[in-house]
This record gives C-alpha cells, sequence and structure tokens, in this order.
C-alpha cells in the first residue's frame, strides 16, 4: 500500500512539472505570436496607407479604402472602418504613424481621433488630439472627445413595414448597402444630378471649363464608369480641358471621387494625360 502511494506521488509529480512546463510554454509561445502581430499589424497599416494615398484600389474598381479592406482583404465592416479611419490619421500625422508602430497608440483611439479631426487640417489641432488619443483608455479619450467637441446630434429614424419594403426594392438597385448608405446615395441623387433641361434650342457648345447643362444629362448615367459605384460621382474630361479636350458629351465621363483621384495621379507618376 506504501508502495502505491509513493509511486502515486511520484506520478502526480511528475505530472505537475509536465503541466506547468507546458503552461510555461503556452505562455512564452503566445507573447512571441503578439510581437509578431504588432509588427504585421504595422505593416499591413504602411501598405494601406499606401493604398489609400494613391488610390490604388481604384485600379482593382472599388470606390474606397473600407471597401478594399472588405473584399480583398476579408475584414470585417467593423474592423475595416477602424483600419481605415487609423490610415487616414497616419496621413495626417507622422506622430500618429510612429505611436501606432510603437503600440503607444491604439487602432481604437486612432479611429476615434480621426473621426474627431475630420476634413480638419490644423497641425496645432492634428498634434493636440493624437497626443490624447496616445496617453489615454478608450473610455477617457472618448469623454474627453465628448467634453470638447459636444455631443453628437442623432436623430433616430422609424421606418414602416412599407418602407422597409422599399428599401429592400432599392437594394436590388444599388446592391447589398445599408440602409443608411441608401438613404446617403438617394440625397446625393436628388441634390446633385442635373435637372432637366430648360431649353430644347440647339447651341454652339462653347469650349470652356464649365460643362452644359445640355451636356450633363446626356452623360448622366447615375455609376462610376469605372468602378459602378453610385454615389459621390463627378463629371471628368477624358482628354483634360487643358489639353484642349471639349466639354461634348463625347469627351465627358461620370466618375466617382476616387477613381476620379486615381486618374489623375496615374496622369502625374506616368506623364500621360490623355
Amino acid at each position: 500500500m506504501l508502495q502505491n502511494c509513493y509511486f502515486n506521488l511520484e506520478f502526480h509529480v511528475k505530472l505537475t512539472h509536465l503541466f506547468q512546463g507546458d503552461v510555461l510554454d503556452i505562455f512564452e509561445q503566445t507573447k512571441n505570436w503578439v510581437k509578431t502581430e504588432k509588427i504585421y499589424t504595422a505593416k499591413i497599416l504602411k501598405n494601406l496607407m499606401i493604398i489609400e494615398k494613391n488610390k490604388l484600389y481604384a485600379d482593382l474598381k472599388y470606390s474606397s479604402l473600407h471597401k478594399y479592406i472588405i473584399k480583398e482583404l476579408n475584414y470585417s465592416d467593423a474592423e475595416a472602418t477602424v483600419r481605415t479611419n487609423a490610415v487616414r490619421l497616419m496621413l495626417k500625422s507622422k506622430k500618429a504613424q510612429t505611436n501606432l508602430e510603437s503600440g503607444k497608440l491604439s487602432l481604437t483611439n486612432a479611429c476615434e481621433a480621426n473621426k474627431v479631426l475630420g476634413f480638419s487640417k490644423d497641425p496645432g489641432q492634428i498634434e493636440r488630439i493624437v497626443d490624447q488619443a496616445s496617453n489615454h483608455s478608450t473610455r477617457e479619450f472618448k469623454k474627453i472627445c465628448s467634453e470638447q467637441n459636444g455631443a453628437e446630434r442623432r436623430e433616430v429614424l422609424v421606418l414602416n413595414e412599407l418602407m422597409i419594403k422599399d428599401f429592400d426594392r432599392l437594394r436590388k438597385i444599388y446592391g447589398d448597402l445599408s440602409t443608411h448608405e441608401l438613404i446617403r446615395i438617394l440625397l446625393e441623387k436628388e441634390l446633385h444630378a442635373p435637372g432637366p433641361v430648360q431649353s430644347v434650342r440647339p447651341f454652339k457648345i462653347k469650349n470652356s471649363r464649365f460643362i452644359p447643362k445640355s451636356v450633363k444629362k446626356k452623360v448622366y448615367t447615375g455609376r462610376c464608369a469605372n468602378c459602378g459605384v453610385k454615389h459621390g460621382l463627378e463629371y471628368d474630361h477624358q482628354l483634360k480641358f487643358s489639353l484642349g479636350g471639349k466639354n461634348d458629351a463625347k469627351n465627358i465621363v461620370m466618375l466617382c471621387r476616387s477613381c476620379n483621384q486615381r486618374k489623375e495621379i496615374k496622369a502625374r507618376q506616368t506623364g500621360f494625360f490623355a
């Protein structure tokens, strides 16, 4: 009996040592993987920054970095939103780039900081917000932003069953978009689509920078000629006006803002503006 007790005790000690060894291994392994994750996160953000700066996603017929991240990199909508905002903050601030790489600034706080800044180009404000985002927890930073900028204006929209069905019909036209995105498209279409031409009398189109309403009406397609997106549309000269391009329907095309910017960037890089 005593011998069996010694055997059981020895087995328990060996098992304990083995288990403790496995625990130490898994802790060390996890720590190493976290370091690797941080390294690759920084590398991914740098690449995304180049893609956003040069609008490279337009070459793959995406209208935004956000859509590229979802469709090509398989991130969720929430993950894509965080990374898109972090990248835009990095483009505004060198300090944000450095702090994200070192881990001093979290992706979540970088996202919140960019939302607060919006389209601001004020170096002092950008520096202050980046410092606050880097030196506070997410909860503390959100509280600071709320105190400094006031509460966001929010409106609750209640849809009845008929309106919900109408939005479902719209999704068959515009694709699987959120109700918020569909409302944006409808507002943009109503506010920016060319109205009916008042006069049907023929006239000679003057070659000026301003595109006549009759030409806009003729070329309006409601979608980007490159990526097919149906919002954020602009009229673009296929041959630049400064190079002799005319304002007739043959030379005007509809592009979204991102695709239009990508076209200009490629033209500057290659020197080919036609």
